[in-house]
């Protein structure tokens, strides 16, 4: 049960990471084709490997919402990494998507 749980976080936060990172790169990535737009889709696209791994393993009403979470957070603290501001507004939805993660993937371990 406990390595099925850690197998799950470790996979979602590769996801996030290298799928958040990808989008990072996307975005400051300038009109036309360049490093920052073939890494950032390289990126984005094993982050989705990634993905239909997790999918593959877990049921999709826990890998789903999991994953999604996760990639929100992922950009929100991204996006703080290039200046975008952290409002409590949006830091309290963090909170509230962890919340949502914590409820949902933990049922089907029990």
């Amino acid at each position: 049960m406990i390595a099925d749980v850690l197998k799950l976080l470790g996979l979602v936060v590769i996801y996030a990471g290298v799928s958040g990172y990808g989008l990072l790169l996307l975005k400051q990535a300038e009109l036309g084709f360049n490093s920052r737009l073939i890494l950032g889709g390289i990126l984005y696209g094993l982050g989705f490997l990634v993905w239909l791994w997790i999918l593959r393993e877990h049921p999709l009403s826990v890998a789903f919402p999991v994953a999604a979470g996760s990639l929100m957070i992922a950009t929100q603290l991204f996006g703080m990494s290039i200046g975008e501001p952290l409002s409590v507004v949006k830091f309290v939805g963090i909170l509230v998507i962890l919340g949502g993660i914590w409820i949902v993937s933990a049922e089907p371990f029990k």
